[in-house]
This record gives structure tokens, C-alpha cells and sequence, in this order.
């Protein structure tokens, strides 16, 4: 389903993700006299869209009991908020990851000039590896999606647990790189623009007794806070209603974003370096230059979800309910086809029963 109303919002937020990282890599490779001239960008480039294109050709992609295969190749990119309920500090036996609150695909096409956004449900039912600390994953159980982001023994396999589990979700969609940021961020994302400013659209007094609907604030830390996060003990603790007020607060703080670049031409190198120790990522400088560039240039197919079934469950096998989510095999077909260039090669074969 085609969600309009958010695709501004997305695709600024994306876009000022990359132009962060992409300032930041270059400057930093200029200081350590390693920038590579527009040749070896050129050269570096065409040698991995050899490597993207034949894997591509090989690649097939099973969505429900339909069977397709790739007609040109085409780059994906998995953004990620993490909340902080792990302990990403450890290491070993001792690390435990966080769940993705937030995960969008970002799917550029060269050959049609055209990218597209998905956006994923956390609380998706889906196959998720229960990788171990020294990255094995010899079992699996089927939970929220968001989950996946807690196994593996650091922050890396974490988020390729989560790049794994989302490609296996959607039929073997090859994923190239991720970008993930944690969501205790948020303070410094507040305090970076001297509070972001926002008028809020629906009563959330049950926040905060100041943020009522009509009223215009600028918020403390904690107010930013509360206002990505809290969910549980509200009268409609669903996801969507936080995702939200997510969008909400990251529309405001990237229009303060672009007033203080405009005063201040290091102030997104200074972003960057703060947001820096919450960060995991492996989207190296060519690909995020062809991104930027292509994102300025190509026509935006808009942002989709997946429609689909929520009810409470109990998958976590925790003894509580917990939202579940469960997609619409029909709209997973729809959506997947519409952003990807896919071409119907027969009926896919039926697993085994386990």
C-alpha cells in the first residue's frame, strides 16, 4: 500500500543520513591523504556493479508460492533505529543486542532512474536466525522481526542477523548495506539543534502534560525522549501510533538541520562526529556517492508498506502478549514487484513440511 503522506518526511531523512556519513568519509579520507580522484571512483564503482549485476542474474526471489527472477540489477540499502534495551556494550557471552524499532529498504534502480522506499513492520512474524555469539546459527524461531537485531556476539552481527532475517522475509532479496543508529541518540540529536521545535497535531498529554494538540514547543531532552520512545501504558500502545510521532519529531529537527548548515557549513561534520559512537554501518564512500547523486537525480517511486493482519500473540513464548503482525501474502506480491523489476519464471516449489 502506497503511503504518500510520508514520503517527504522519509526521503529527507534518508538523504541527511547519507550526506552526513558522505561528508564526514571524505573529509576525514582527505586529512589522511587517501581521497581517491574521479577516476578511481568511476573505476571502483563500474567494478562492483560487475559483481552486483551477475549476482542479480542468478538471483531468484521466492514471494509466496510464485516464483521470479531479477531483469536488471538493482541496489538495496536496510536503515535502522535500534532502541537500547540490549547491552551493545559488551562483548562475548556477554553482548546482547538491542530490537530494530525502525527498518526501511531503500531500493535504487539504475537502469529505470528510479528509487523507492519500504517500509517494514517490526512487530512482521517472520523466520528469524538465532545467531550465537561466535556468529553461528544452527536454529531459528518464527517472531517479531525486530527481534533479530538481539542475537550474534556484537553490534555487526547483529545487524547482519537483521539484513539476513529482512532478505529471507522477502522471498532472497539481496540487501548491499546497512546503516544502523540507535535510538538513545535522540538526546543528542535534541541537543545538537538547541531543542527541536514542533507543534504538535493530536493531544499527547499522556507524555507530557505540555504537549497538548494545537500547542507549539520547543522540547528538553527529556520531552524528545519520550516522544520517540514511549509506547507501552498509553491508551494505543501499537507501533504505528509511535512511528508517527517519529516522523513528526525527525520533520522538525531536520528543517532545524538544514538552518543551522546554512549558518554553519561544519555543522554536519559536527552531527556526524556526535552521532558517530551510535552508529554501525558498512556502506563504504562509492556506493554513498552514487546514492546521493542518484537520489538527487532519479524519480522517486514513493514509500509502501505491507499490509497485513495485527493482533496480540504470544510467539515470544515469554508468557506475555505482544503485537504481532502478519503479511499479506497477495500485498507482499504487489509491493515487492512494484519496486523491484522482477519477471514471473513459474511456480515455486512447495517446502517440506518440518
Amino acid at each position: 500500500m502506497k503511503t504518500n503522506k510520508t514520503l517527504r518526511i522519509m526521503l529527507e531523512i534518508i538523504f541527511a543520513i547519507l550526506t552526513i556519513i558522505l561528508i564526514y568519509v571524505v573529509i576525514r579520507y582527505w586529512e589522511q591523504g587517501d581521497v581517491h580522484t574521479g577516476q578511481e571512483l568511476t573505476e571502483a564503482y563500474t567494478d562492483t556493479q560487475i559483481q552486483v549485476s551477475a549476482r542479480d542474474e542468478d538471483t531468484t526471489i521466492v514471494l509466496g508460492n510464485r516464483e521470479y527472477q531479477m531483469t536488471h540489477p538493482v541496489r538495496t540499502y536496510l536503515f535502522l533505529g535500534t532502541d537500547a534495551s540490549g547491552n551493545e556494550g559488551g562483548t562475548g557471552e556477554e553482548y546482547q543486542g538491542s530490537m530494530a524499532d525502525t527498518l526501511m529498504l531503500l531500493v535504487i534502480d539504475e537502469q529505470e532512474e528510479t528509487y523507492g522506499i519500504l517500509q517494514l513492520n517490526r512487530d512482521t512474524i517472520t523466520r528469524v536466525p538465532l545467531m550465537q555469539a561466535d556468529g553461528s546459527a544452527n536454529a531459528s524461531a518464527n517472531i517479531q522481526l525486530c527481534t533479530a537485531h538481539w542475537y550474534g556476539g556484537d553490534k555487526k552481527q547483529s545487524c547482519e542477523n537483521t539484513v539476513n532475517t529482512v532478505s529471507d522475509m522477502l522471498g532472497g532479496l539481496p540487501i548491499d548495506g546497512y546503516y544502523a543508529l540507535s535510538m538513545s541518540a535522540m538526546s543528542k540529536l535534541n541537543e545538537a539543534v538547541d531543542g527541536v521545535k514542533m507543534t504538535f497535531t493530536e493531544d499527547l498529554t499522556e507524555l507530557d502534560p505540555q504537549m497538548k494538540s494545537g500547542a507549539t514547543l520547543t522540547l528538553t531532552d527529556e520531552q524528545a525522549e519520550k516522544l520517540m520512545h514511549a509506547r507501552y501504558g498509553m491508551s494505543d500502545d501499537r507501533n504505528v501510533k509511535r512511528m508517527g510521532r517519529q516522523r513528526l519529531f525527525l520533520d522538525a529537527f531536520l528543517k532545524q538541520v538544514r538552518e543551522k548548515q546554512a549558518k554553519d557549513s561544519n555543522f554536519i561534520i559536527k552531527l556526524y562526529d556526535s552521532l558517530h559512537p551510535y552508529s554501525t554501518e558498512d556502506i563504504n564512500m562509492n556506493a554513498l556517492t552514487k546514492l546521493i547523486n542518484q537520489m538527487g537525480n532519479f524519480a522517486a517511486k514513493g514509500t509502501y508498506t505491507i499490509d497485513g493482519e495485527t493482533k496480540l500473540g504470544q510467539k515470544l513464548g515469554d508468557g506475555q502478549e505482544h503485537w504481532e503482525f502478519y503479511m499479506d501474502e497477495d500485498s507482499l506480491d504487489t509491493t515487492i514487484n512494484t519496486l523491484y523489476p522482477l519477471t514471473y519464471i513459474g511456480a515455486a516449489e512447495e517446502e517440506p513440511d518440518e
